[in-house]
């Protein structure tokens, strides 16, 4: 479960009960997702803090949800101060992920697509400085053993998309880089198959945002009460090299407590753990 399907709380003992919730659900592991966008920088007192609280809790951490940044720390700001911040941002979150023995990282890779149409060299330039950094955060991953997991966005056409993994994976091998499928994303940006990330690059796939829609918005309900197509999802993930459990990211919207909702998201997602074995 994601840690904030409830909020993101900078309070140690709202965060440590966030925790507690989640495992007296019945979840094993936990997606970090607090502080996933944003500038915040993590004290390495506040990693073994987190790490603390997982250990008495019994809980693992499955990924971190790392942040893009903007601004002044951006990775691919052609400002290379802020291009340099933004690897530095970047960075924390690999050590973070590091410390929790998460094994991976989930990062945006935000296309500024518009500007590509308007001027074709513009993307080469872009590419350029998004290049250097993965550079030069390649060496720290791969001693920490944490790979980048590039997420496919909400906003972003298909093809688009595909093109930008087509160059990234063209780049750097399934080590240090590979695919986080949104199901949510996908389901909102492509009409005709839902799943058509997860096929074409299918061994890349090692990460997962499993939550549901209507197909419009990204609205993170749980699964199965959207329109998303799971029978068609279970056996491209099963013959993926994704490793279970199931990573969900849905957002608790008040309807009723959080106790039950968290109980009724645990059984989502065994079934369709259930589902994925089925063809495994």
């Amino acid at each position: 479960m994601t840690t904030d399907f409830h909020g993101e709380s900078r309070n140690p003992g709202e965060i440590r009960q966030t925790l507690e919730k989640i495992a007296r659900a019945g979840f094993s592991h936990v997606h970090w997702c607090h502080e996933w966008s944003g500038p915040y920088l993590y004290s390495i007192h506040e990693m073994l803090q987190i790490r603390e609280w997982l250990d008495e809790l019994g809980l693992k951490v499955k990924g971190v949800h790392a942040t893009h940044g903007g601004g002044t720390k951006d990775y691919v700001s052609p400002n290379e101060f802020n291009r340099l911040a933004g690897v530095e941002l970047v960075k924390n979150r690999v050590e973070l992920a590091h410390i929790l023995d998460a094994g991976a990282i989930v990062l945006h890779f935000k296309q500024p697509v518009e500007a590509f149409e308007k001027d074709r060299d513009y993307r080469k330039r872009f590419y350029a400085q998004a290049f250097k950094s993965f550079d030069e955060l390649e060496p720290f991953c791969r001693v920490r053993h944490i790979r980048i997991c590039v997420e496919n966005m909400l906003s972003e056409p298909p093809a688009s998309t595909h093109a930008m993994f087509g160059d990234l994976f063209e780049r750097y091998d399934s080590g240090f880089m590979g695919l986080c499928f949104d199901t949510g994303h996908a389901n909102a940006a492509c009409k005709e198959n839902c799943v058509e990330y997860a096929e074409r690059w299918n061994d890349r796939l090692f990460m997962i945002h499993i939550h549901d829609n209507q197909g419009r918005d990204d609205e993170h309900i749980l699964p199965f009460e959207g329109t998303f197509n799971w029978e068609a999802f279970a056996p491209v993930l099963a013959r993926s090299p994704y490793e279970l459990p199931i990573t969900m990211e849905p957002s608790f919207r008040m309807e009723e407590e959080d106790g039950p909702w968290l109980e009724r998201a645990f059984r989502a997602g065994e079934r369709f753990g259930a589902m994925v074995m089925k063809y495994r």
